[in-house]
């Protein structure tokens, strides 16, 4: 068994989804781990998405599907504490189902400098014929412990950018600290 899971959406009853992230164009360079405290605008935003009207309430990981852990103060303050490296909170809109922006304030809880961890021959990797520097799919997930630095607690996988792995202690502190709107997928469960 992997020291490491998947940060994961928890659907929660009641819990609203996010539409599309908006407001800023390159929003790539947040999957690519690229380091955004000193250029990322004070317009992006994530709305409500409008096909869920009566989904309204607040997690502390709100539910979206541009693959980015958007943090309620609980949990950035808990991801903090914890002084992981190679992290950055990014502030960001969100607004509700009327235009208004939800309190309390929200960032992007965003990992930088993925690690170059996947074993690419084991995971069936696929490359991307566009971008033949990235992972389309993997037929399993499976990485080289070795090359994670037991500091790095979270992080993106370098190629694969549609993860955010976490390690065992810190997913059993988000779930001893009662953090909403998380579930963990085990690396042999992930569907690729």
């Amino acid at each position: 068994m992997s020291n490491y899971v998947i940060w994961t959406k928890k659907i929660v009853k009641g819990a609203c989804t996010l539409a599309d992230f908006t407001g800023y164009a390159q929003d790539w360079r947040l999957l690519d781990g690229q380091s955004l405290k000193d250029s990322f605008p004070s317009s992006a935003r994530f709305d409500m998405d409008p096909e869920y009207p009566d989904k309204l309430a607040l997690t502390d990981s709100l539910y979206n599907t541009d693959r980015q852990i958007v943090a309620s103060p609980k949990l950035r303050g808990l991801l903090e504490g914890l002084d992981i490296p190679h992290m950055e909170y990014l502030p960001v809109n969100v607004f509700n189902h009327k235009g208004r922006p939800v309190e309390p304030s929200y960032v992007i809880a965003h990992p930088i400098d993925p690690i170059d961890c996947i074993d690419v021959a084991a995971s069936g990797a696929d490359f991307s014929l566009i971008d033949t520097d990235s992972i389309d799919s993997v037929q399993r997930l499976v990485i080289d412990e070795s090359c994670i630095d037991p500091a790095r607690l979270l992080f993106r996988p370098k190629a694969y950018y549609k993860v955010i792995l976490a390690h065992r202690s810190l997913a059993d502190k988000v779930d001893a600290a009662g953090i909403t709107g998380v579930r963990w997928i085990e690396l042999s469960d992930w569907p690729g």
